[in-house]
């Protein structure tokens, strides 16, 4: 079986996860699984209580050689053990997650497209453009919800380290894509599961059964 690494960067709250998410669906999971940048954020539990956080919108916060190394083994068809982290404590927990290959990995983060050792890992990259207000509404949305966090802790998050290092690393690692996909085009592929995304892997299982 032949594994295909595809890559969906865009920034924070840029719908990202949401069309991995629905990729994912439309594919079924027999064919298709995801991994999350997200996983990989280094374990801040040597941190001092009262240390203040890291900057956790720029590269430097990622272990991103076990990304590849785990990513290359899973295009070998060998099953991998991702690590998981508690966005509350900071701190990765003592479970994994199990990945099994399948024909189509979605890997999707801000920063993937921003990290050279990744290139050559991924079979195709898509980037996921979006307006700051409405990732920024986005983002006040999830990380009060789901992260309890403030919405002043979250604005002030954002004006100090997201917008600051999307400016940085994101937008210009758009240059590494294949495929821009504009916020329209997310949507329509949402709704319909005939964007471009979803287009090119149904052409490569299709390519891949006729081979």
């Amino acid at each position: 079986m032949s594994v295909r690494v595809i890559a969906i960067a865009g920034g924070s709250c840029s719908g990202k996860t949401r069309l991995a998410d629905h990729t994912q669906k439309a594919l079924g999971d027999d064919v298709c699984t995801i991994i999350r940048q997200d996983n990989f954020y280094k374990d801040l539990g040597g941190a001092a209580e009262g240390d203040p956080l890291p900057n956790f919108d720029h590269p430097n916060a990622f272990e991103w050689e076990l990304l590849r190394d785990q990513l290359q083994v899973l295009k070998t068809g060998t099953a991998i053990d991702i690590p998981t982290y508690d966005f509350v404590t900071h701190r990765r927990t003592d479970k994994t997650e199990r990945v099994e290959p399948k024909p189509i990995v979605l890997i999707e983060g801000i920063l993937i497209l921003s990290q050279e050792i990744l290139w050559p890992v991924f079979d195709q990259s898509f980037f996921v453009e979006c307006s700051e207000k409405v990732r920024l509404e986005r983002r006040l949305a999830r990380d009060v919800v789901e992260r309890g966090r403030t919405e002043e802790s979250v604005h002030k998050q954002f004006a100090e380290q997201v917008a600051p290092m999307h400016d940085k690393f994101v937008i210009p690692s758009k240059e590494n894509a294949d495929m821009i996909i504009t916020q329209n085009q997310c949507s329509v592929e949402m709704i319909n599961s005939n964007g471009p995304l979803i287009a090119f892997c149904k052409g490569v299982l299709i390519a891949d059964r006729t081979a």
